[in-house]
């Protein structure tokens, strides 16, 4: 102890094993450490942006997002990493007030510079109702699309959400070689909660045809579910055939008992 004393290479070292270790009381012991450590050869440990950013992110990963805010408001400058940091860790603990309020103080240059920061908006807005807002990101977000898939399946969600059809399906068929089997889903959900069976079995014909995109056992479940909500017993003899080739998951044998 009074040989030696860690410089700001050693809290970030310490700090990045506590992050895979997330143990709690490690972390609030070198956060103590970190707060009452001396400047050694200009080296500005306590307000150093790298410490504070990681020592934010290890709270995260340990689920005391109230601390991680703490250091997050302490912060002198803060970046797009920060940012997405924070709002993921509180649209985990489902924080989305918070998530939804911060975004008010972001500067535009980096609210929508990032596919990751407009995505974890748009699911606050998803989760408070708030379509203008989301609305908003969705027309800044534009220059995402289609490359960023997680950005695109999130818009899907936000306009199904509220009851939105035909813009999720505009975006759906205007990215047809980008479509991934969560669009899929998600369409297909959207149809069995509103009682229209026809249109989900229509899906899963359309996605048979996609030779690029592996058919999962939760597609197989909503189609499942389509035919007993629509009482289709010939397009359930076909499916069921279908079904047979494929590895059984017991979800899927739980649907065709119901269908059934």
């Amino acid at each position: 102890k009074n040989t030696f004393q860690p410089n700001s290479v050693t809290y970030l070292t310490i700090l990045d094993i506590c992050k895979e270790l997330k143990s709690l009381p490690t972390v609030r012991k070198i956060h103590h450490l970190i707060d009452e450590s001396k400047n050694l050869n200009n080296d500005d440990i306590q307000n150093n942006p790298r410490i504070r950013s990681l020592l934010m992110d290890v709270y995260i990963k340990c689920q005391d997002i109230d601390s991680a805010y703490k250091i997050f408001q302490s912060m002198n400058e803060r970046n797009l990493i920060d940012y997405c940091a924070i709002m993921t860790g509180f649209n985990h603990q489902k924080q989305y007030e918070k998530t939804f309020e911060l975004s008010k103080q972001i500067p535009p240059s980096i609210k929508y510079s990032s596919p990751v920061l407009c995505t974890l908006i748009l699911q606050a807005c998803i989760e408070l109702n708030k379509y203008d807002d989301g609305y908003k990101i969705h027309q800044y977000g534009k220059k995402f699309l289609p490359n960023n898939k997680i950005f695109m399946n999130e818009l899907l969600n936000f306009y199904l959400k509220f009851h939105q059809e035909k813009q999720a399906l505009d975006i759906f068929d205007k990215y047809q070689n980008q479509q991934t089997i969560i669009d899929y889903s998600l369409l297909m959900k959207y149809y069995n909660r509103q009682y229209q069976p026809d249109k989900t079995i229509d899906l899963y014909y359309r996605l048979k045809n996609h030779s690029h995109l592996q058919i999962d056992h939760i597609i197989y479940v909503l189609v499942l579910q389509a035919i007993a909500n629509g009482c289709y017993l010939h397009t359930s003899e076909q499916i069921y055939d279908q079904i047979k080739k494929s590895q059984t998951h017991m979800d899927i044998n739980n649907a065709l008992i119901n269908m059934y």
